[in-house]
């Protein structure tokens, strides 16, 4: 163990709180408006945008003391936690500009302490475990400015501090530049399939003619089919039997978000799952039951013997090899549809599988799927394998992380053994 000074971390941060706005602002969504960043925008470790609400251009210099820098610390003061951990982040340059408002805290290091290493502070289990202590409140669980000051931890020198930043960002700087490289292979992707799909500009369709249809305008020879016409099977899970010494995962709704399919959060059963049930690679998932998570729509890529999925989630699965990525695509272009596709009171809100399988698409030739997908196929799986990379990546980080910070591991050490990974 180091004989690190124990330092309490009001003492060494500058921490500010956001100010209060009028939602009636949110209706500049204007090119030059200033996104705000709210509580909604905060993941684990990234902000995100989707649905951000702006800040009118002509109020913005009342509150320029509210913008927020590069390498901000980030902390939501309500509902401080998410499926997957606390609700915490660092800005980026691409977040900026943007406001903080109320509820949300943000934290920089002051003379005494690094800000890129407080970010890894922020990031320790004992920070998280220290949140969940105070964390107070039931309709809407909460926690004060006062008490995250409170929070104690080993203060290591400056050098030292930067020196542990260092070390722990070449794994984030690793897994910024595969998130990126992922933003762009599935931008290309996505890119494509609107470009052939909806614009109609595939290779050849200058002797193509745009034929009229009760739906709509498309080629000769396209269609208007419904997804249960052309899936192989559209069905809910099944309702598990959760068991912690089982050897299958069962997916859940917290399972799916951004489009992506992650298994941090499925859990383990030992209930016997009909065949037809087992996921498999290309299937395309959609939650399907409840408010905030309803529609959202994922695809499997690699998944494990005995994957299955529970009864709030609709698997749909392509009928042919080839339709893997054009139906897949064509359901993530759907997703705002599927949202607003639910029926029944708040709480149970519920996205049939005849809503789903009644959805109308447009349904391409044959050798059109397959040529489409043997060109975006490749830059799925790289988008896979570099998302199974950052997972390896992260858990690599998180598990050297608290030993750096708290002195059991020596900086020198961690230093050598990342020059022997290199």
């Amino acid at each position: 163990m180091s004989e690190w000074p124990v330092a309490e971390l009001g003492d060494h941060v500058d921490m500010q709180v956001g100010f209060p706005f009028k939602s009636a602002k949110f209706l500049d969504q204007s090119k030059h408006a200033v996104r705000l960043l709210r509580g909604d925008n905060i993941g684990q470790g990234l902000l995100r945008w989707d649905g951000a609400k702006h800040w009118p251009k002509a109020e913005v210099e009342a509150v320029t003391s509210y913008h927020v820098d590069q390498g901000d610390v980030i902390l939501a003061m309500d509902r401080p936690w998410i499926e997957a951990g606390l609700k915490f982040a660092y800005v980026r340059p691409s977040d900026m500009p943007c406001l903080l408002v109320q509820r949300v805290t943000r934290m920089r290091g002051t003379a005494t302490l690094e800000t890129d290493y407080l970010r890894h502070v922020i990031a320790s289990p004992a920070f998280t475990g220290y949140i969940k202590s105070i964390t107070t409140g039931v309709n809407v669980p909460h926690i004060s400015g006062k008490d995250i000051k409170k929070f104690r931890f080993p203060l290591p020198p400056l050098e030292t501090q930067r020196r542990i930043a260092s070390i722990l960002g070449v794994y984030d700087d690793l897994i910024e530049v595969n998130r990126r490289r992922i933003a762009v292979l599935e931008e290309m992707a996505r890119g494509l399939f609107e470009e052939w799909f909806v614009r109609f500009r595939f290779p050849g369709h200058e002797a193509v003619p745009i034929l009229d249809t009760q739906d709509g305008p498309l080629p000769e020879g396209w269609t208007w089919d419904r997804i249960g016409d052309v899936a192989a099977y559209v069905n809910r899970g099944i309702a598990p039997k959760y068991d912690d010494e089982a050897e299958t995962l069962v997916i859940g709704q917290k399972c799916i978000r951004d489009q992506r399919l992650s298994l941090v959060l499925a859990r383990k059963q030992s209930k016997n799952v009909p065949i037809e049930k087992v996921v498999q690679p290309g299937d395309v998932l959609i939650n399907s039951t409840g408010t905030g998570t309803l529609g959202r729509v994922a695809q499997a890529e690699q998944v494990l013997p005995g994957l299955t999925v529970d009864s709030h989630v609709t698997i749909v699965r392509p009928n042919l090899p080839e339709d893997r990525d054009y139906l897949g695509l064509s359901l993530f272009a759907m997703q705002p549809v599927f949202e607003h596709l639910g029926a029944g009171s708040t709480n149970q809100t519920e996205l049939a599988r005849s809503a789903v399988q009644s959805q109308m698409l447009v349904w391409a030739p044959v050798d059109l799927r397959a040529r489409f997908g043997l060109m975006v196929r490749p830059m799925r799986e790289l988008a896979e394998q570099l998302a199974q990379q950052n997972s390896t990546l992260a858990a690599s980080r998180d598990l050297l992380l608290p030993r750096l910070i708290s002195g059991q591991l020596s900086v020198a050490e961690a230093e050598r053994e990342l020059e022997e990974a290199a």
